[in-house]
């Protein structure tokens, strides 16, 4: 992956309404603790094994706080990616909308309890395909540790067009703590976690995602675009469980 440095964009915690979203958040997929109720919610049905689509993930998760999760589909007109960790407190990690112009080609990186299987599940032409991997877990990553309930958000974002695809990339910052984590006096700490995020290019939608509490901490992305130009502006907004809301705007470049 290409690693030149982000470009740094504007994102605060804001008071100003977001453009609503078009889904509301899932609350019976994210909170279920069941991988088949998870898929129920989403109305996932007859999922059918695809090699056409690739799931990129290491064989071995030395940490399992941060798990990076690449999916590629290769299946012509897909609509959606959801992303599950079966073995997971609650298994649904995060649900991928993808307008037209969006390739089906996701980056995230991911909290894991333990030894699973994580499962995508590509929706195209009405149909369900999934691919799964076992991933082998060393060190428990849904734990989490000490937040800064005064945290400052901010986001790094970049865009970069080559060969008529445009690379976005961004990381909130967030600390996507679960509910279940303590601090150091043993106190339970809330869950504090982006619900919902929205790109747009040109103030269209391009991408809407869900995500629960396994996202991990500072919340990396990646998607890639196939009708941007020069000079376009790609906006992303974020709002969070507490109600806190941020966005961030680049322009892309080559």
């Amino acid at each position: 992956m290409n690693r030149r440095v982000f470009v740094q964009s504007l994102l605060g915690l804001l008071l100003l309404p977001l453009t609503a979203f078009a889904q509301s958040w899932n609350k019976r997929a994210f909170e279920t603790q069941k991988l088949a109720e998870a898929e129920s919610a989403l109305a996932i049905l007859n999922a059918q094994q695809s090699g056409e689509i690739e799931l990129i993930v290491a064989d071995r998760a030395e940490n399992g706080a941060v798990v990076q999760v690449e999916i590629v589909s290769h299946i012509a007109n897909t609509e959606s990616i959801s992303l599950f960790v079966a073995h997971n407190p609650t298994p649904l990690i995060a649900h991928f909308y993808l307008a037209n112009g969006t390739l089906g080609h996701v980056v995230t990186r991911i909290k894991m309890a333990q030894t699973s299987d994580v499962k995508a599940i590509v929706k195209a032409g009405g149909q369900y395909y999934f691919r799964s991997k076992n991933v082998a877990v060393l060190e428990d990553g849904c734990g989490g540790s000490d937040a800064d309930s005064h945290f400052v958000s901010s986001m790094n974002m970049r865009a970069r067009l080559e060969d008529g695809v445009t690379q976005v990339k961004a990381i909130i910052v967030h600390p996507m703590t679960t509910g279940r984590s303590k601090n150091a006096a043993g106190d339970t700490l809330p869950a504090h976690f982006v619900q919902q995020i929205k790109a747009q290019l040109n103030g269209q939608t391009v991408l809407e995602i869900q995500t629960g509490t396994a996202i991990s901490k500072n919340p990396y992305l990646t998607f890639y675009l196939t009708n941007a130009k020069v000079g376009d502006p790609v906006l992303i907004t974020w709002v969070d469980n507490q109600g806190l809301t941020g966005q961030g705007e680049v322009l892309v470049k080559i």
